[in-house]
């Protein structure tokens, strides 16, 4: 910790110089004066800087350079933290450059006393009342940042006044000179430590075109260090510094003074051997720490420069200045007969990097970016004939930025086997490693039968070199460890075979093994993984008698107590998935996981077959959706919403489907929609728009009678809400949804659409207007004999323009205001072209006949004279609403 806060406080202050704090200041009316350099004219300011902006921010944390280079952003950013908060919050003003101050000299600021308030800039940035305002003025060309706080105050006007630039000194960056003496376009950090760039302007940060003269302020006695980068594919970059003095200075890189290189890879025996293919770049890394990604402040990856200069013998060139210069070579390839040669790669993804030193020279020169050092090492291993097969080394190593894009990453490293002996019951291997970055070899078993998955086991490595860098030649078996644990002996090894459903591995699931063998748990313990090779061909065989193809995990495991499971992640799932066994020195064993630890589902649905696999805690039913509209059949729908039931193994269901088809009572064109109807408890029907999950309509036109034969086709185990309902050209917000509810059934249904004229209707509450009563809470309503359910497009108004027919409905408004609820329950009938007022609470006194034939009426629900709803009749007045849809009211004593 005490290291990182370091890091963080070096990034901030020594390593930057930028921060330049002022005293806080406390401002109503805010003035701003930023004096201008002293000695350079206004019009100069003017080209070279002209218009400033100044940021405000509730937060000072934009103060701090070091979170700029932990995400590798440009200064002239406010949101340091790439925008991914909402905490923080911006505003920004232009400062306007002004030629006079009375005095002679240039300055930045506001001559208008109203340009800004305080509380304006507070609302601007949500900042709290009674805290700072903080403020930046940044320009990618003063070397320093300037910053400060604004605190509330009654004051009715103050003046910032910074004077940090009076002293600063012009330095003037000039467009690079290129070989025939004419200006090259480049791309310039003028501060070479917070600059980046990488693989063209996928990260461009802190750095300006240099087409034209580009001027930074400075102070004497300052160093500058900068970077300058051609836009050339001969032109190396150039990194170099100079000192500030007290008069302008001019900085032109001039590469008529720069060598002609030649480079080359070494072989082992000190000869340059030719590079005839890759890519060569200029680069440049020193990066700063805390960078994330590895793309921090101070890297500069131009690798979309490939130079394309060649050497007479065919090996690359470039043109560079004298000095220290990284050059980048991507998978490259040499010529050389050496027959040890090992390509010497020192950064991931067959990436080398080499920094030369470039002598000053009127002639070129060659250059060796890298050199082949392999290493013979010779492993004996006891008791390993019996494995002589399956026993192989590779070499790899852990690099960090800039030779790869995360800290500690693992990288192959180049070997070859030059021999492998059977001595007795020994193994004798002899391998070539390529040295050049300290590399560990790496013994791994690999057990492989002729159709069944090659397994990866007991991986151990060695470091090849020892104590004070020594190379280690020599090597056994106990050399070879892993985080603690040692190799077993091979006299202690045995082949285990696991049987594991092909499916699972194909999906990312593997076989983990962990086991100890001996006494000492932590140097005898033993891990292993193994999965599908990538030449696995195994497919799933739905609808035959064996659907599900095995493979066969070869493992070579050591004498004692093991645990295995197949998860993904390491960890299984749950305890009771954790098998064990013990191994003896003359066991043959066979692990199989049994059908009951996974399921396979197949669904057939029309011409596709969709695959499912569970392991482990198999759920009783997998719910599975279909809702497919095609085009290309006039919008023929598929829907599908099923519970299919699952146990352990192989499950084969086939999606059966029935047709659904609306037909019309008259030439009018109706809409319609395929919905999923509501699961809740206590559904309201009383708004369309809030039901509705598909949004999708479609229509049947006047000139035809019904849907096209399989326009809708739902399963036959679902159950679904067809909706239909007029178009119209106007009015539609009064054309209500007409539900037909389909139940699951094999058989085709038919569905008749109500396309009569519509009958514009209002309805009415005790005389009043629905909405002075409340919004429409409930809702039941149905047409017709079938009750076929009618719901309005949205909230209920007071109008619905319905079709002809025989209608009950009852429901409750409730206000809001008063929590009261309003209930209603009626029947009407609406005859054509014949507008009408329905009244939802007809006089409760008025008796109504019985008919002969009718159940009697029971309580449906109760309610006190204010509208609440309550569960049981109390004392007074009490309002019942019946089963058969009357009210009555009844007064108890």
């Amino acid at each position: 910790m005490k290291i990182a806060n370091h890091l963080s406080r070096v990034l901030a202050a020594a390593l930057f110089g930028l921060g330049c704090h002022t005293a806080a200041l406390h401002a109503q009316n805010i003035m701003l004066h930023l004096d201008a350099p002293q000695g350079i004219d206004a019009q100069t300011l003017a080209a070279d800087i002209g218009t400033l902006k100044i940021t405000f921010s509730n937060s000072k944390d934009f103060f701090d350079t070091s979170l700029y280079a932990a995400n590798t952003l440009d200064f002239g950013s406010d949101y340091y933290n790439n925008g991914k908060d909402s905490y923080h919050h911006y505003f920004s003003r232009e400062l306007t450059l002004n030629a006079d101050d009375g005095s002679g000299n240039a300055w930045w600021g506001n001559q208008n006393k109203t340009w800004l308030k305080f509380e304006t800039v507070r609302r601007q940035v949500s900042g709290r009342a009674g805290q700072p305002i903080y403020y930046r003025i940044y320009s990618p060309h003063f070397s320093r940042i300037i910053t400060g706080q604004i605190d509330p105050t009654d004051a009715e006007e103050v003046t910032l006044h910074h004077t940090e630039l009076v002293q600063a000194r012009r330095v003037a960056f000039m467009p690079p000179v290129g070989r025939d003496g004419n200006a090259v376009p480049a791309i310039l950090a003028p501060d070479l430590r917070t600059g980046a760039y990488f693989n063209g302007t996928t990260t461009r940060v802190n750095m300006h075109d240099l087409t034209e003269p580009f001027a930074r302020y400075a102070y004497k006695g300052d160093t500058l260090r900068y970077l300058v980068a051609p836009n050339s594919d001969e032109l190396a970059l150039h990194a170099d510094s100079i000192v500030v003095t007290d008069t302008t200075t001019c900085v032109t890189t001039d590469y008529r003074k720069a060598v002609e290189c030649h480079f080359y890879i070494t072989d082992s025996q000190g000869r340059l051997c030719p590079v005839t293919n890759g890519q060569l770049a200029s680069v440049y890394y020193k990066l700063q720490p805390g960078a994330k990604r590895g793309r921090g402040y101070c890297g500069y990856n131009f690798g979309g420069n490939m130079f394309k200069l060649t050497a007479p013998d065919g090996t690359h060139a470039a043109y560079a200045l004298p000095g220290r210069q990284t050059f980048q070579l991507k998978w490259p390839t040499v010529q050389t007969d050496d027959p040890d040669f090992l390509m010497p790669c020192n950064a991931a993804q067959g990436y080398i990097l080499g920094e030369v030193t470039i002598p000053a020279s009127t002639e070129p020169v060659s250059l060796s970016i890298a050199q082949s050092k392999p290493l013979r090492v010779t492993t004996t291993l006891a008791d390993a004939a019996p494995y002589a097969d399956h026993l192989q080394f590779s070499a790899h190593t852990y690099v960090s930025p800039p030779y790869s894009w995360a800290e500690n990453e693992k990288m192959t490293v180049l070997c070859k086997e030059v021999s492998r002996q059977i001595k007795g019951n020994d193994l004798v291997v002899t391998t070539l490693v390529e040295g050049s970055t300290y590399p560990y070899l790496a013994l791994n078993a690999q057990y492989g039968a002729q159709s069944d998955t090659i397994a990866s086991v007991l991986s151990n490595q060695c470091s090849v070199y020892g104590l004070f860098c020594t190379p280690r030649t020599e090597l056994t078996q106990d050399d070879f460890h892993f985080d603690g644990a040692k190799l077993p002996p091979f006299s202690k090894l045995h082949p285990v075979k696991f049987i594991v459903p092909c499916h699972l591995l194909q999906q990312g699931e593997k076989l983990y093994i962990h086991g100890q063998f001996g006494d000492d748990w932590y140097s005898t313990r033993c891990s292993a993984f193994a999965t599908h090779h990538e030449g696995c061909a195994k497919s799933l065989n739905p609808g035959t008698a064996t659907p599900v193809p095995y493979d066969t995990l070869t493992v070579i495991l050591p004498e004692g107590n093991h645990e295995w499971y197949v998860c993904k992640n390491f960890t299984p799932y749950d305890s009771a998935n954790i098998h064990t066994f013990t191994l003896g020195a003359t066991d043959t064993l066979t692990q199989t996981i049994y059908d009951r630890e996974f399921a396979l589902l197949r669904v057939n649905d029309f011409d596709s077959d969709s695959i499912y696999v569970y392991t482990n805690n198999i759920p009783a039913t997998k719910l599975y959706k279909r809702y497919i509209v095609d085009g290309s059949r006039h919008n023929q729908v598929h829907y599908a919403l099923e519970e299919i039931p699952l146990h352990p193994g192989y499950n084969d269901y086939t999606v059966s489907y029935r047709q659904i088809k609306i037909q019309k009572d008259t030439l009018a064109r109706v809409n319609y929609g395929v919905e999923t109807p509501v699961y809740y408890d206590d559904p309201h029907y009383n708004n369309y728009t809030a039901y509705r999950k598909t949004g999708s309509v479609y229509n049947i036109r006047k000139d035809e009678i019904a849907t096209l034969d399989s326009a809708i086709m739902v399963s036959s185990r679902s159950e679904v809400d067809l909706v239909t309902f007029m178009s119209v050209t106007s009015g539609s917000i009064w054309i209500p949804r007409y539900f037909a509810h389909i139940a699951p059934s094999a058989a085709d249904t038919t569905v008749t659409a109500y396309t009569h004229l519509v009958v514009p209707t209002e309805f009415t509450y005790k005389g009043s207007l629905p909405g002075k009563i409340g919004k429409l809470s409930k809702l039941d309503m149905f047409l017709g004999p079938e009750r076929m359910r009618v719901v309005p497009f949205r909230h209920f108004s007071g109008r619905l323009d319905l079709v002809p027919g025989h209608y009950t409905m009852e429901g409750e408004f409730y206000n809001e205001d008063s929590e009261a609820y309003f209930p209603f329950a009626v029947t009407f009938t609406i005859e054509a072209n014949k507008p009408t007022t329905i009244e939802l609470c007809p006089d409760p006194t008025a008796i109504a006949a019985a008919t002969a034939d009718s159940a009697p009426a029971k309580a449906a629900a109760c309610y006190a004279p204010d509208g609440r709803r309550i569960s049981t009749p109390q004392p007074g007045l009490n309002i019942i609403k019946m089963t058969d849809g009357s009210v009555r009211k009844v007064i108890v004593k």
